[in-house]
């Protein structure tokens, strides 16, 4: 079974979802390929990163705390720890990168979680690219590299094409699944509903 996944690493969703798909994953036995693929919510985000609060204040306004309160709570039922008051707004486009760099080496997903902690519960700044080698070294890539790739060029015309490609397929919000390339799942469905769609597909994949 194939299943794309859309995603940001600067949204709360994305990392509940995540954290929600790798649960259900958990219980299915039968090959599984996941692949990931870049979404920025917000490509005008500044590097270096700035307070998120206040940028979630400028933009939700008086609905900012209720709405930052929800989303912590609903973090904590999956065992993740949001603190939005350490967190720095920041651009995610090297961050994509980063993560494009691990699916060489089968850790796209392993550095993808290691950027949700980063931003959500450590107050890094995920454009910073020191900030990613350090993570990318932490999960087992080769911190010298990782860091070479970054300064370079390298990955950003394939980065463009991914990013322009969910654009095209009319993806706009995240996180957004797809199932053997034609059943879309938007949004952080509970891990139930995970578990029921992964039953649905491996009874089609029996007939």
């Amino acid at each position: 079974m194939r299943v794309d996944i859309w995603s940001d690493v600067v949204c709360p969703w994305c990392a509940i979802g995540v954290a929600r798909f790798e649960r259900a994953l958990q219980g299915y036995t039968g090959a599984i390929d996941v692949r990931l693929h870049p979404f920025q919510l917000d490509p005008q985000a500044p590097i270096p990163g700035v307070p998120a609060r206040l940028r979630y204040d400028e933009r939700f306004g008086e609905e900012s705390g209720p709405m930052l309160a929800r989303v912590t709570a609903a973090a904590e039922e999956e065992g993740l720890r949001f603190d939005f008051d350490r967190a720095l707004s920041a651009n995610t486009f090297d961050a994509h990168r980063a993560i494009a760099y691990a699916r060489a080496f089968g850790a796209d997903r392993a550095m993808e979680r290691r950027l949700f902690s980063a931003y959500f519960s450590e107050g890094m700044d995920v454009s910073d690219r020191a900030t990613l080698v350090a993570a990318g070294s932490e999960i087992g890539l080769d911190r010298g590299d990782l860091a070479r790739y970054l300064e370079s060029d390298r990955g950003v015309a394939a980065l463009l094409d991914e990013l322009n490609d969910a654009f095209e397929r009319g993806i706009t919000s995240v996180p957004t699944f797809v199932f053997e390339e034609e059943f879309a799942v938007p949004g952080a469905v509970d891990t139930g509903t995970f578990t029921r769609i992964f039953e649905q597909m491996r009874a089609l994949e029996a007939r």
